[in-house]
């Protein structure tokens, strides 16, 4: 399918071409880098429909309405499919990719009181180019999906890997997850979490980074600050080395064991922190770092203040977010909605251009926009144009983690309306193979390493359908636990 540039917002303009090199390309500059060693183990947004009024579960039992799910996983798939992920070019040789790009998203749809109401997950694949409905359990899971370890070259030559989980032999799907960037920073700030919560580490205490190996993607870069201090800047600008302070940290208290553990207890199999160096925190593969979008909105929901039974772990015991404290729980939805990243689900970095699309439509925290000119800096970054102008179009709250690397892009987060603005309230999470290997058109954004607007059109897409639906499913959950 051929397309051509288009200079107003509405979805991007295509150069057509195929073929991929399978590495990195040189001139994209991607926030995280360098890409990990991969382990040898291992036309505009379409409008969504005005939905039928579903039931919601009822009285007295815990878990999102089965028909209410099964119709949000029909929805989201027609907004995936609409997005042609397909459509986009090569960035060195304008040239199309060698498969359909591997895409994850799920949708955990919210009630007035933060409880599960539907849950729905769309995946993306060669076999499935137009993407296919999984179904999802009552307990927010989808036991139908073989989860397999991701690679560059498999992909390419539209191949099979190694099973993620070891107990999925007879699910009727085959998903190869791509790998998530710096989205599993998430598990990393749960971990960290959780450690204080039992009072391995205080977050007023300072460590003393100092790495005894070179593996963190930025180098030996040693340093002293407060635990929140690193947790801060590994949240809300992505700081690579912030990530490996606390996996040092972690190892040193033994927290990263544990913390995958709970993990497995708490039936997010696919998140997973493994073979990270002791000796820096980094050592980071495509093998050692697995997250699916499913389980990580579930893990976002025990970021949140929801009451009662999320869902149940496959022992049957109630899962709450309880699992950590209140106060840790706080502390980490403030530094995700202060985040400096606003550029894949959501575009806010670049409110008012013409490129990228306008994704979930929230602004950029305060802190990171220049009083004086509007321009949003975040550390060693720079965004064009004074985004002043249109934050008061700003809808919604969106307290999210991104991640990029030359061969993923992906996005995870809580989606609440501010006051007076069109009620809803969600999870989302998006998982891709498309880094700034894949763009819009050659020379987009410059060359500098940055994600298709086709996430923001997702965005986008997925926030007006949750703005219809609002008020359709009502606050009528009750715990089953």
């Amino acid at each position: 399918m051929h397309r051509t540039r288009r200079l107003v917002p509405a979805i991007a303009a295509m150069v057509a071409g195929a073929v991929l090199a399978a590495g990195t390309v040189s001139a994209c500059q991607a926030d995280q880098k360098p890409e990990p060693e991969q382990s040898a183990a291992a036309p505009v947004v379409p409008a969504a429909p005005t939905p039928t009024p579903l039931p919601s579960a009822a009285p007295g039992t815990a878990g999102p309405d089965a028909e209410r799910s099964a119709w949000l996983g029909e929805q989201l798939r027609e907004i995936v499919d609409a997005q042609h992920f397909d459509d986009v070019v090569n960035a060195k040789t304008g040239k199309r990719p060698p498969a359909m790009p591997n895409v994850d998203v799920a949708v955990i749809e919210l009630d007035d009181t933060g409880r599960p109401v539907a849950a729905a997950n769309t995946l993306l694949t060669q076999k499935h180019p137009h993407g296919v409905a999984v179904p999802v359990t009552r307990d927010l899971s989808a036991p139908g999906v073989r989860w397999t370890h991701w690679s560059n070259s498999v992909w390419a030559a539209k191949k099979s890997t190694e099973p993620l989980l070891a107990d999925r032999g007879d699910a009727p799907l085959e998903f190869m997850t791509p790998y998530p960037a710096s989205v599993f920073k998430l598990i990393v700030a749960f971990g960290v979490a959780r450690l204080a919560d039992r009072g391995g580490v205080r977050y007023d205490e300072v460590y003393d980074y100092r790495p005894r190996k070179a593996t963190c993607p930025d180098g030996r870069k040693p340093g002293k600050h407060s635990v929140s201090w690193w947790l801060d800047a590994m949240l809300t600008y992505s700081s690579n080395t912030a990530t490996c302070a606390l996996l040092m940290m972690l190892h040193e208290r033994d927290g990263v064991a544990p913390m995958n553990g709970a993990l497995r207890s708490l039936g997010l199999p696919t998140l997973r922190v493994v073979n990270t160096d002791p000796a820096d925190g980094g050592g980071w593969s495509f093998w050692g770092l697995t997250m699916t979008a499913l389980d990580t909105s579930r893990l976002l929901l025990l970021f949140t203040e929801a009451p009662g039974t999320l869902w149940r772990t496959p022992k049957g015991d109630p899962v709450t977010v309880g699992v950590l404290k209140r106060s840790s729980r706080a502390t980490l939805r403030k530094m995700l909605r202060d985040q400096g990243l606003n550029q894949a689900l959501s575009t806010a970095n670049w409110c008012g251009q013409d490129y990228p699309a306008q994704g979930i439509p929230h602004a950029v925290p305060k802190r990171w926009i220049d009083p004086a000119t509007g321009v949003v800096h975040v550390e060693d970054r720079t965004y064009r144009g004074d985004v002043r102008k249109c934050a008061d179009d700003a809808e919604v709250e969106f307290a999210h983690k991104t991640g990029l690397v030359p061969s993923a892009g992906a996005d995870a987060g809580i989606v609440t309306a501010l006051p007076g603005a069109k009620p809803r309230r969600y999870v989302i999470s998006v998982f891709s193979n498309l880094g700034c290997t894949y763009v819009d058109f050659v020379g987009a954004y410059d060359g500098a390493c940055r994600y298709t607007e086709k996430l923001a059109t997702l965005g986008a897409a997925v926030d007006a359908l949750m703005t219809k639906t609002a008020g359709r499913a009502t606050a009528t959950l009750v715990s089953g636990g």
